[in-house]
């Protein structure tokens, strides 16, 4: 156990960039499975559209189910052997080790042939990814400095880029050389690595009065502006998700790529990704530019390259069209989680972020299982009209948000940019 007597990672501002930008790797060598190849996994074995679209939509129940999560976080001290005592750093190393142990499950079921028991094995690793990825989003509201929360998303954001990136690629050539197995076993090793860093982290054995769990937090969620902010959560992730869900699909069935292929263009993608997420993070701490700017120009952005996707793309220039879209992918996340940690009240910030991205989450699960139920019958490029079309509502959303901020400005959006 790591004596709460010797300085934590996350005393420091370096040490806290180390802890969260390898958990969001972490993440990001998951999602450079999840997100590129498991629809390509259950395709290769003869998986239906509507087995993909259902499996995409079950598979957000979880993440709805941060909700819960996060509040049992922030209000109960969970005791684990092994795993240490606290509101976050336990539930962190639990939900690591159930993805590790539902990888590993999932290498031996048949995806279409014990079609219902891969989808609760899938289940089970989504419950341990939301486990982890909202109590790490709470530890990082809870230690990192107001005028620190948007570098550290956007260390979030790269570091889970740089795992899409390093991975993706690989992921592709193993499949190619040995088959799925492999992959699965891989996964689900890689998923254990951060439980070395936690060792060398602690928590404090009291929460300070401005942490305190509190139910007047929840209350405080019933105003207008959070009914904005929660239809602009849906509306961004249904076209940012609804289009990431096929574009792997959409190089390998609409284009003819390989699965290596499909790996390497995913990987510039995470460059990409990479980019779109530096970028975000440098424009953020500018002085004169505000994150509603941002906001507007990221969404003129995807509504864009969502057209190029259905009007250009094809096999010559699909790289350069993944690249494109993983700066979109990126920096749209970066502007929604930013807006969703400032608006976080730290009396139950685990829960409330959890909230929030639980909303984003139902856009996400509409997004994937509508994108994926109409590859049989709609050509992927009509998909990806209808999506940026949708992306277009984000405009007004942002435009009314921003003047809610004009009547009671958010000090910790102001500390973050210069709204």
């Amino acid at each position: 156990m790591f004596p709460a007597s010797l300085p934590s990672l996350t005393d420091s501002r370096n040490g806290r960039i180390l802890l969260f930008g390898f958990l969001y790797f972490t993440q990001g060598a998951i999602a450079a499975y999840v997100l590129i190849f498991n629809n390509l996994y259950l395709r290769a074995f003869g998986a239906a559209a509507w087995q993909l679209s259902l499996l995409n939509g079950l598979l957000i129940v979880p993440f709805i189910l941060k909700i819960g999560i996060g509040m049992v976080s922030d209000k109960v001290l969970l005791r684990l052997p092994f795993f240490g005592v606290g509101h976050r750093r336990p539930y962190i190393s639990l939900g690591l080790l159930l993805i590790s142990i539902g990888g590993i499950a999932a290498a031996f079921v048949p995806p279409v042939e014990m079609y219902p028991l891969f989808v609760l094995t899938a289940l089970f690793i989504a419950l341990g990814l939301a486990l982890y990825d909202t109590v790490a989003d709470g530890y990082a509201i809870d230690v990192t400095p107001a005028e620190e929360q948007g570098q550290i998303q956007g260390v979030m954001v790269v570091g889970r880029a740089l795992g899409v990136v390093i991975l993706a690629s690989i992921y592709g050539r193993i499949i190619a050389a040995f088959g799925w197995t492999v992959i699965f076993v891989a996964v689900a090793l890689l998923t254990l690595t951060p439980q070395v860093l936690l060792r060398f982290t602690h928590e404090p054995n009291e929460r300070t009065q401005s942490q305190a769990f509190s139910w007047e937090a929840l209350r405080s969620l019933w105003r207008p502006d959070i009914f904005r902010f929660s239809l602009y959560a849906i509306v961004y992730s249904v076209a940012i998700y609804g289009a990431n869900a096929i574009v792997a699909l959409f190089a390998n069935e609409g284009l003819g790529q390989s699965l290596v292929s499909v790996g390497d263009v995913a990987a510039l993608g995470g460059l990409g990704m990479v980019f779109g997420g530096a970028l975000a993070t440098y424009l953020i701490r500018r002085p004169n530019i505000s994150i509603w700017q941002q906001g507007m120009w990221t969404a003129a952005a995807v509504f864009t390259v969502l057209l190029l996707m259905a009007l250009v793309a094809n096999e010559n220039n699909i790289m350069m069209m993944f690249v494109l879209w993983g700066v979109c992918l990126s920096a749209s996340e970066l502007i929604y989680i930013t807006l969703a940690m400032a608006k976080a009240d730290r009396r139950m910030g685990a829960g409330q972020f959890a909230i929030f991205m639980a909303i984003s989450n139902i856009g996400v699960g509409l997004g994937q299982s509508a994108s994926t139920s109409l590859i049989d019958t709609v050509d992927f490029r009509w998909i990806f009209v209808g999506l940026a079309f949708v992306s277009l509502l984000s405009f007004p959303l942002l435009s009314m948000m921003r003047q809610d901020d004009k009547r009671d400005p958010n000090p910790l959006l102001t500390a973050v940019s210069g709204s």
